[in-house]
């Protein structure tokens, strides 16, 4: 088995070059990052991260890593243009690695990518490499908020799960309000069809409401709590072919 990546203090000088001010606690970065996040290879992210996104906006970009000790140990990325919160133009990103410990947690808190910029797979690029850095981390699930404009599709077609069955129910009964008859019917299928065999559960098929007639309205606007479960072999495969 190849030796984890250790991030090397020319690495992190890298990365500050590029504009990221890291922040943290009482430890030193390097040594925070190479105790909880062995094997993440973080000048090479980094350097994709900002290729991929730097481009999109003209205004200044405020980058910042941000380590925090308290347990659980966790590790938060800002990408910010200074016009961020413009749905027209705003540029944004934050996610966040959390160590708790039963788990290794991606977090994506926020994505906004500039109009100009959408239909031009560069959410799909950003999964990509996220991915990438995520099966050498060995994370085991992908947690989310499908919200903002079209969130609640792009997230449903990337094969994340609801996780709240309220928030299912509520997209429901939105379905039911704007599809026909007979739309809707085949909507209610797929919602009872899982509930029966798991009333309790957990790991909705979204995608599979993606796909049926008319709810790609219902679902743009639509706010929900989705997940992607890394250890699932199934959607593992799905998602790596959905972000390639």
């Amino acid at each position: 088995m190849d030796t984890p990546h250790l991030v090397s203090k020319s690495e992190i000088t890298e990365i500050e070059s590029k504009g990221f001010e890291i922040t943290g606690g009482n430890i030193s970065f390097h040594d925070f990052i190479n105790e909880h996040f062995s094997g993440f290879g973080l000048g090479d992210y980094i350097k994709a991260i900002d290729n991929l996104l730097g481009p999109l906006t003209q205004t200044r970009i405020e980058k910042q890593l941000a380590f925090f000790e308290t347990p659980p140990p966790m590790l938060l990325m800002q990408y910010f243009s200074d016009d961020f919160s413009d749905d027209k133009n705003g540029l944004a990103l934050s996610q966040a690695l959390v160590k708790h410990d039963d788990q290794l947690v991606a977090e994506l808190d926020y994505l906004r990518i500039p109009m100009a910029a959408r239909k031009r797979g560069i959410t799909k690029q950003l999964l990509n490499i996220n991915l990438q850095q995520y099966l050498l981390l060995g994370v085991d699930k992908i947690k989310l908020e499908a919200a903002l404009e079209n969130g609640g599709l792009v997230w449903a077609k990337a094969f994340f799960t609801a996780t709240e069955p309220v928030e299912v129910k509520s997209i429901l009964d939105k379905a039911e309000q704007l599809l026909s008859p007979l739309q809707f019917k085949y909507v209610k299928r797929v919602y009872d069809n899982y509930y029966e065999q798991y009333p309790d559960g957990k790991a909705f098929p979204m995608v599979k409401w993606s796909e049926l007639d008319g709810m790609d309205a219902v679902l743009t606007g639509s706010r929900w709590h989705g997940e992607i479960d890394l250890n699932n072999s199934s959607i593992l495969t799905k998602f790596r072919n959905y972000v390639a």
